[in-house]
């Protein structure tokens, strides 16, 4: 039976709790919330209270965990830091194959022209040097011819 009085009259006090109205300083407090409030300073210190109590909230990780998430990390990293360096240098290399491809192909293309030019002007001199040749090859005879006519009109 007492037991039954020390339920009823919690229940009661609950009840209480629950109807009366809240105190003057309550309602001042929630008007001033209300107006905003105008020092940034507060406003502030509620945000890193708010992050403190959020903080408090989360399930923070054993330091095993931690560990193990750490050397997963950092294998990843060194997978895709092999991978890139791999894409990289085959690039790379790609890029120098095809330089130096191009550069054989102006090579030879230049040594070609060179050679053409070269032929070319050996084909010249060859042909000036036999049209000197035969120009004083018809002088030398002239002369000849001159010189044999000198005597015969000198022996007259």
């Amino acid at each position: 039976m007492a037991e039954e009085k020390k339920a009823k009259k919690t229940a009661e006090q609950s009840d209480n709790k629950a109807d009366k109205k809240p105190s003057k300083s309550v309602e001042k407090k929630s008007k001033d919330k209300k107006k905003g409030s105008k020092n940034p300073f507060k406003a502030i210190g509620a945000f890193f209270k708010s992050v403190r109590s959020e903080g408090k909230k989360v399930t923070w990780p054993k330091t095993k965990e931690v560990w193990k998430n750490t050397l997963v990390v950092i294998v990843v990293i060194l997978i895709v830091g092999v991978i890139i360096f791999g894409i990289d240098r085959a690039l790379s290399e790609g890029v120098k194959g095809i330089k130096k491809l191009a550069e054989n192909k102006t090579t030879t293309a230049a040594t070609t022209e060179a050679q053409t030019t070269a032929e070319a002007l050996e084909e010249a001199t060859e042909s000036t040097t036999a049209a000197a040749e035969g120009a004083e090859s018809t002088t030398a005879a002239e002369t000849d011819t001159t010189a044999a006519a000198e005597t015969t009109d000198a022996a007259d």
